[in-house]
């Protein structure tokens, strides 16, 4: 008895989508539903065309928004909480002190090379290299 009223009840229902299908006044043509044909000599005033309402964001996302209300605020949560974790709470290891130790000492010859360039720039510019020879001569000194 319960199975064909919940079979009866879904018919009716199928019915009722149909009937609002098939008799429905929406036109879902792309024709223009007055008899008049624009007149393609004229200029299309922007305000009454369909592109004054149209957004660049439609372009780029679609003219449906999908996201739900709550999102930027599970987002801004989430990014918090890794931050306070990240910047606060999480103890040091070995890798943060390797980040620490400067380029120049681990590769040789690098501030040489670097301030041999700088040197050769401002001297291009006509500025002082007086700096940038003292530094050189020290890492020369060096053994």
């Amino acid at each position: 008895m319960f199975l064909t009223n919940s079979l009866l009840r879904q018919v009716r229902l199928l019915g009722r989508r149909h009937f609002r299908l098939c008799w429905s006044s929406t036109n879902y043509s792309t024709k223009p539903t007055s008899n008049e044909t624009p007149d393609l000599e004229k200029p299309i005033a922007y305000t009454q065309s369909p592109a004054n309402k149209w957004k660049a964001e439609y372009s780029r996302q679609g003219t449906s928004q999908d996201r739900l209300w709550y999102e930027p605020y599970v987002v801004l949560a989430s990014v918090a909480v890794f931050l306070v974790y990240f910047c606060i709470l999480r103890e040091e290891s070995d890798v943060d002190h390797e980040f620490e130790i400067s380029l120049y000492s681990r590769v040789k010859g690098l501030e040489e090379q670097q301030l041999l360039i700088a040197m050769k720039n401002r001297q291009a510019q006509g500025l002082d290299n007086t700096i940038y020879e003292q530094r050189l001569k020290e890492l020369r000194s060096k053994p």
